[in-house]
């Protein structure tokens, strides 16, 4: 089995977690990811409604799977967030803010969490925060968020600042 300590620990073959771009990333493309061996992850982006998760939902089947959020989305659309719990993902991850009292309920509800990180400080932040793992996106990564180092440089720079698992990006 191939595989990283987290990778293993969440219960996946391959140590591969697809990322949830919304419009893109759906209930397909995850329950793919998952049947391959990585986590399939929904992606719900700057459109998503609650209404368009559960199409996505009903898309992944009964595949194992993470969702995507983004932070300004479930601020207008806290039943977004609401479902969102109510689906019970391996992985729910909200990018693109900095308000992290989300996590308190995810955890509350029994999920793991994730977050975009850009840098050292807001992945101590993060950390700080009760986040399971943590994506470091660099500049390479295509989406929102912040662009301040490469990928390389920027894993490095995390991996020195956290304890918690750090998923690559970009």
């Amino acid at each position: 089995m191939l595989g990283t300590p987290w990778s293993l620990g969440a219960g996946l073959r391959v140590p591969i977690v697809n990322a949830p771009m919304g419009g893109v990333a759906g209930g397909r493309l995850a329950a793919a990811v998952t049947a391959a061996g990585g986590l399939g992850m929904i992606g719900m982006g700057s459109t998503a409604t609650a209404a368009s998760l559960a199409t996505e939902l009903d898309l992944a089947g009964q595949a194992r799977f993470g969702i995507g959020l983004v932070d300004w989305v479930i601020r207008d659309q806290p039943d977004l967030f609401d479902a969102a719990l109510a689906a019970r993902p391996a992985l729910l991850s909200v990018s693109f803010g900095t308000d992290l009292s989300w996590v308190e309920r995810a955890h509350a509800a029994g999920i793991r969490t994730a977050t975009q990180v850009y840098d050292a400080e807001t992945a101590r932040r993060a950390q700080d925060a009760g986040l399971d793992v943590l994506v470091a996106r660099g500049a390479e990564g295509g989406g929102h968020g912040e662009t301040r180092l490469a990928t390389l440089p920027l894993l490095d720079a995390v991996l020195d600042a956290v304890t918690v698992p750090v998923l690559a990006a970009g």
